[in-house]
């Protein structure tokens, strides 16, 4: 039997006595790129920030490979949304990007010449290696956001989880990143990935959450991704995202096949 990358147990959090999430119970493979969608207010953000730990649930528990996050929390990284992050912080690119070295080996570690050739590394897979003295402030969006994700593959971890990668960047670097994470996922990276752009979600990911505060479906995208669990997801707010009206048809609701 393969052992999950994370698994929840009636997960829920409650914020000034009203549910964020509520009663979440599911099972994610490894080695795949994972959707989290629901509309704004479902509880996605809530729901990574209690796998990681920055939240505590009210009720429910968590594990990640079959482990407490304590004992696996050098094998997980986090990325936040960037609007979240004080980027006025005075810390070049290269600094941003040994964190994640530093959450790996310790905070009082010294760099070794091989986590600094790992550093550079990562700044080249996201094609920000000639930016590495350059102060983030300095950044636009799209750029802070390459950094993050180079932060992240900077920690060699085995399960990451983002919070809305791809907003506030332009198209080039939206496909910069999606080639990116899919080929971490071929190297046997698991991605748990909030996004809200449905027109995307079936290119992107192969297996789904779908959650409203509680949790409407879970599997595989071809499973999962239709017109009756979309609306259960979205409900009303759902005739107002105009682009997936062309995806939701009465009949032959389109499906993407490998």
């Amino acid at each position: 039997m393969i052992t999950p990358s994370v698994e929840t147990h009636n997960l829920t959090v409650i914020y000034d006595k009203k549910p964020a999430i509520w009663n979440i119970d599911f099972t994610l493979p490894v080695g795949k790129i994972i959707g989290v969608m629901g509309p704004n207010g479902s509880g996605k953000s809530t729901l990574l920030k209690a796998i990681m730990g920055i939240v505590e649930p009210n009720i429910g528990y968590t594990k990640l490979f079959d482990q407490d996050l304590d004992k696996v929390r050098n094998r997980i990284s986090y990325v936040p949304q960037r609007q979240s992050v004080d980027w006025d912080f005075p810390a070049s690119v290269w600094d941003v990007v040994a964190m994640g070295r530093f959450a790996t080996k310790g905070l009082f570690k010294r760099l070794d010449s091989n986590d600094k050739t790992i550093i550079q590394d990562s700044l080249e897979k996201v094609k920000m290696g000639s930016f590495a003295k350059r102060q983030i402030s300095q950044l636009s969006g799209g750029q802070q956001q390459r950094v993050f994700l180079a932060r992240a593959l900077a920690q060699q971890a085995d399960l990451y989880l983002m919070d809305e990668p791809f907003v506030g960047v332009d198209a080039a670097t939206e496909q910069a990143i999606i080639t990116l994470l899919k080929s971490m996922r071929d190297e046997g990276k698991t991605l748990l990935v909030v996004h809200h752009d449905l027109h995307t979600a079936q290119d992107y990911f192969e297996h789904m959450v779908l959650l409203n505060s509680r949790l409407v479906a879970v599997g595989p995208t071809d499973k999962v991704f239709n017109k009756e669990t979309l609306t259960e997801t979205y409900g009303g707010t759902l005739t107002t995202l105009s682009k997936v009206a062309n995806l939701l048809k009465e009949k032959d609701f389109p499906m993407r096949h490998k």
